[in-house]
């Protein structure tokens, strides 16, 4: 029982302020995606903590970065107490904006370029928003100019449709006329007699090929030549002769039912007149739709394209000249500023503030530096290395995560390989007694992943993980490609070698019915952030973040009357105004936190507190 005890006094992973950003695109259209966005959590010794959330909340990225797939962005995780992997690109943003703020502080000191980079700033804003009405403008016209054209392209279109239409008419009255007249035709013609030529036409051509290779040997005289051909010749007109009592008796019965090649050929011509008409009559409608199609009118088409260049031109010029009258003005305002003399400032006083804002930057900025590099140092060190070891992964596919040229014996040993200092046999044998350990024969060791199921697979993975003897294991959704009974097998599988192991695991999934089951405490992701964590029991009967109370609406029972009345609670992020009053992760009872501003952990701490009296009130009554 005590591998089955979580010891809340020995933290084997601590996440703190972790952060995995993502960057699409340079310059001005550099896009930043935060796809983990500062998350503090801590997993103690044999429990399991699970993350939930819908696809793209981050839970995968989250598992990644921790065992150091991705490098972190920002913050810090530790394994055993020692620090792993960490992030210092907050850092360096913070070594800009010392140096701006220096730069700033010293340009105080010269009255006239502050003054004047204060007027430049507030004309470059203004002239920034003009700029970018100036683009929008640009990029707006293509569909101003879509919208002018629509009577012209609604008139191809339509032309286009007709001209097809009147296409698939013509091909289907070909198409038919050449069914009818294919049916006449076979009518006309005894099968039997058609298919007695054909087999006498093929004896002939045996016959003809043996003749003249006799003919052609050197071998054989020409009396042996002649017996061979005399003796041919007897033994294909006995299969002439077959052939006809065969097909004779078949042949005078077809005979019976053909049609005479004239009343065929009338036939034809009849049918080549119907289809004649047809065409004619496809022709005549195609030209009458045609016709009906109303012409657009192109000058008023071309008015409209004309009016939104024009329109478009004046704007931009108008705000052209705006840039130009603001960039005149600031031009205008800086030149009247007075000098430094004539403020009376005093320069050696200056000079001695200035020396002092520089010494203040080069310690901060260097201070910066030294973090960095002992951030990066973490991250490539052979001791964080040497821990990382102790962490494991079980990835979400069981069948993109194996190599389908290596062996089960080559894959779940590939980690004592890469690490060293074990023998081939030591190897085999580790890895035999894995396989056994999750439930598979030592015999599986010499076969390849296609040979196996989903749920064997996945046991591969587990097997994989287990053999490199971690401390802690990140199951990456290691049942969401596997059916339901599969599913239940592996749950059971981890179940039985925690007990057995000890082992702690983060556990990411979607299936919420199989979290409650497996995990001790629960994280809520959305869109990068935990936004509630609790222990799995409260975090089901007591929800109360909106987008936990929503994910969990969505969960089916399997009770018909609950279904028929269950309602799905949607969620709204945009109902949250975190402006001003900024969120954050707080303690709303004892180990359950969620993520609020102010105002809404006010409200959601006076709803807890009632659920909580009413609890404690029916556990009263209940005695």
């Amino acid at each position: 029982m005590e591998n089955n005890r979580v010891d809340y006094s020995h933290k084997v992973l601590e996440v703190e302020n972790l952060k995995k950003h993502f960057y699409h695109g340079v310059g001005r259209n550099k896009l930043v995606i935060p796809a983990v966005d500062g998350l503090t959590f801590d997993v103690y010794k044999r429990e399991v903590f699970g993350l939930v959330g819908e696809s793209g909340c981050g839970k995968t990225t989250t598992g990644r970065t921790i065992i150091k797939l991705y490098n972190p962005t920002e913050g810090v995780v530790s394994l055993n107490g020692e620090m792993i992997g960490a992030g210092y690109k907050e850092h360096i943003r913070e070594i800009k904006r010392i140096k701006e703020e220096a730069a700033e502080k010293i340009l105080k000191f010269d009255n006239q370029k502050y003054q004047a980079s204060l007027i430049n700033n507030k004309a470059n804003q203004t002239i920034g928003f003009l700029k970018l009405d100036i683009r929008n403008i640009n990029l707006g016209e293509k569909g101003q100019l879509k919208i002018a054209n629509r009577p012209i392209e609604a008139n191809k279109e339509q032309v286009y449709q007709v001209k097809n239409d009147y296409e698939f008419n013509i091909e289907t009255i070909k198409y038919d006329y050449n069914l009818e007249a294919s049916k006449v035709h076979n009518l006309s013609i005894n099968s039997a007699q058609a298919d007695y030529d054909r087999e006498l036409a093929g004896l002939k051509i045996g016959k003809n090929r043996k003749t003249d290779g006799l003919k052609e040997s050197a071998a054989l005289n020409e009396d042996v030549i002649e017996a061979r051909i005399s003796e041919l010749n007897a033994n294909y007109e006995k299969l002439f002769a077959d052939l006809s009592s065969k097909y004779a008796p078949l042949i005078e019965k077809g005979d019976k039912n053909i049609i005479a090649k004239e009343d065929a050929k009338a036939r034809i011509a009849v049918i080549k007149e119907a289809r004649h008409k047809k065409v004619l009559i496809a022709k005549e409608n195609y030209k009458k739709a045609k016709a009906a199609i109303v012409k657009p009118d192109k000058v008023a088409v071309r008015a409209a394209v004309n009016k939104v260049k024009t329109d478009n031109k004046i704007k931009i010029t108008e705000m052209r000249k705006q840039i130009s009258e603001l960039q005149a003005k600031a031009k205008q305002e800086i030149s009247v500023l007075p000098s430094n003399k004539e403020t009376g400032i005093n320069e050696a006083e200056v000079k001695v503030a200035i020396e002092e804002i520089k010494a203040w930057r080069d310690q901060a900025v260097n201070e910066k530096k030294a973090i960095i590099a002992e951030l990066r140092q973490i991250n490539k060190s052979k001791d964080a290395l040497e821990y990382s070891r102790k962490m494991q992964m079980i990835f979400q596919d069981p069948i993109s995560s194996l190599n389908p040229r290596m062996t089960v014996l080559e894959i779940i040993g590939e980690g004592l390989t890469i690490q060293g200092g074990f023998t081939k046999a030591q190897i085999k044998a580790t890895v035999q007694e894995t396989l056994e350990i999750v439930g598979l024969s030592k015999e599986y060791a010499a076969r390849y992943p296609h040979e196996f199921s989903g749920g064997q697979r996945q046991r591969i993975g587990v097997a994989r993980a287990l053999i490199m003897n971690p401390d802690f294991i990140i199951a990456d959704e290691p049942i969401s490609s596997l059916d339901v009974s599969i599913r239940a097998q592996v749950i059971n599988l981890l179940s039985d070698l925690k007990e057995k192991l000890g082992l702690t695991i983060l556990f990411i999934a979607h299936d919420l019915s199989v979290v409650r089951f497996f995990c001790d405490r629960i994280a809520v992701m959305y869109n990068g952030k935990i936004v509630e964590l609790a222990e799995a029991e409260e975090l089901f009967n007591n929800p109360m973040h909106a987008y936990t109370k929503s994910l969990l609406s969505s969960v089916p029972q399997p009770d018909p009357d609950y279904e028929k009345n269950r309602t799905r609670i949607g969620y709204n992020p945009r109902a949250h105004d975190y402006r001003m009053d900024k969120p954050s992760l707080r303690e709303i009872g004892p180990d359950h936190f969620i993520y609020a501003n102010d105002k809404e952990f006010a409200e959601a701490k006076k709803a807890y507190d009632d659920n909580s009296g009413k609890k404690a009130v029916k556990k009263g009554d209940s005695k």
